[in-house]
């Protein structure tokens, strides 16, 4: 947005020291001064409302940033730490989440994006018991990669870290499941 501001409206010489001025430049210097306040109260407006906060204020729901170049960021992990029993992978705690097993693990998953809209979770999990198994919902359909995966429920071949993404188009009604790898203790 071009600003409407004229400081060059402003005649900075005016009045001159030892003459007799017009008070027509007096007014002609109030008046593009007042317009100039005028349109900077309307530009100082704008920004306030339109800016990206730092705080709730900003909300980028349902906004496209398109031909953004991004550089050394990151994702948020979140840590569900040493746990068994029903987990739930919410989204809008991050792409990146990693759970230890001390018992089976039922998975559930909340918050995805829109339909129409590719929601992402990556979920590291060590296996501390190979008794320990991962149960996805139905909802789930697993790739030929999974190791030790039969009807929904994965059993851990041995203890060890395991790498496994879960991606949806459609709002949860679908999701890919793939495991992108395992490292054994």
């Amino acid at each position: 947005m071009a600003s409407s501001i004229v400081p060059g409206n402003i005649d900075g010489t005016f009045p001159k020291a030892g003459q007799d001025n017009s008070s027509q430049g007096f007014r002609d210097n109030f008046s593009a001064i007042n317009t100039n306040f005028t349109e900077a109260k309307t530009e100082i407006e704008a920004l306030q409302t339109d800016k990206a906060n730092l705080n709730a204020a900003s909300d980028f729901t349902d906004n496209i940033i398109s031909r953004a170049e991004l550089k050394d960021t990151s994702q948020t992990v979140f840590a569900h730490g040493t746990t068994g029993g029903v987990i739930e992978l919410n989204h809008e705690n991050g792409h990146y989440h990693t759970i230890t097993t001390n018992a089976s693990i039922t998975l559930s998953f909340t918050n995805w994006p829109l339909s129409g809209k590719a929601g992402r979770i990556l979920l590291q999990i060590s296996f501390a018991n190979t008794a320990h198994t991962l149960t996805t919902p139905t909802a789930v359909l697993h790739a030929d990669t999974i190791s030790g995966e039969s009807s929904n429920v994965i059993t851990a071949d041995a203890t060890g870290i395991r790498l496994y993404e879960f991606i949806t188009p459609d709002a949860g009604t679908t999701v890919l499941m793939s495991q992108l790898g395992k490292i054994y203790d």
